[in-house]
């Protein structure tokens, strides 16, 4: 037990002269905001999100002592309902890739509200293609209208070219960030509440040799967790270390009046 207690007694000492250190660093809870799928384009001025946007997040309370970080994930996930109709025998090819790159429905994360504007997070879904040839050999009825809406198993159901076994025409995925910056930190701490904003983009388009007509939409939701990684403020870690200097004197007194053959209170009344 005697050894038990000086073992304490060291350790609340090493934590007070080691000073603020990440390996006895705390997490605050985790908060948690989201947007459910909603139609793309989104951001800040859409009026009928499945949620609020900017998202929306307490600060860090500085008497909790000092912030070494601010910890981010963002998960996401966008699906793509899409038809295509022929009139006369042709190749139809539909495709989301934003113009000029070779991504699909993009998810930003903005910075804090109260700071200048910036991007935290971005994530894309991969591009998302439907080709089909169709009217062109004998049998095949014209007009025909394949879509994603239909049962998986249908033959006229589609799928994405590049993922036959996405039966849903969805992805998702998630982005982490770790905010250690002091300038960047600043904006985090406080007694209020600060707003995240957030976006979605997608694009469509469609390519024919003959005549034929297209659906395309896409939907997008984000949802952003944050949590906080701090020291204890200075006067807690005092305490801590007091409470351990206190257990290694009281270790100190028993360990030499056993050495005297003296009982431990004896040592201590003649201390």
């Amino acid at each position: 037990m005697r050894l038990k207690a000086s073992r304490i007694g060291l350790f609340c000492l090493a934590v007070l002269f080691t000073g603020p250190s990440s390996a006895w660093a705390f997490v605050t809870p985790v908060q948690t905001d989201s947007i459910g799928p909603t139609q793309t384009n989104w951001d800040t001025t859409t009026p009928n999100l499945f949620g609020q946007n900017p998202l929306v997040f307490s600060q860090f309370d500085p008497r909790l002592g000092v912030l070494q970080s601010v910890n981010l994930t963002m998960s996401f996930s966008t699906q793509t309902i899409a038809s295509m109709t022929f009139f006369t025998p042709a190749t139809i090819r539909i495709s989301d890739a934003l113009p000029g790159t070779n991504t699909g429905t993009t998810i930003n994360l903005g910075g804090p509200t109260n700071g200048p504007a910036s991007t935290l997070l971005s994530a894309s879904a991969p591009v998302f293609t439907y080709t089909r040839t169709y009217g062109q050999q004998a049998g095949q009825p014209l007009p025909q209208t394949f879509s994603t809406l239909l049962r998986p198993g249908n033959d006229l159901f589609l799928t994405p070219d590049a993922h036959t076994g996405n039966f849903t025409n969805s992805f998702s995925g998630s982005k982490t960030l770790t905010i250690t910056d002091p300038r960047q930190l600043a904006l985090f701490t406080g007694t209020g509440t600060f707003g995240l904003p957030a976006s979605a983009t997608a694009f469509r388009a469609m390519h024919t040799d003959s005549n034929g007509a297209y659906f395309m939409e896409h939907f997008a939701g984000v949802t952003v967790k944050l949590s906080y990684t701090y020291v204890p403020e200075p006067s807690s870690v005092a305490l801590l270390g007091l409470g351990g200097g206190l257990l290694l004197v009281g270790g100190f007194r028993r360990r030499r009046a056993a050495a005297a053959g003296l009982p431990a209170s004896s040592s201590r009344a003649g201390a």
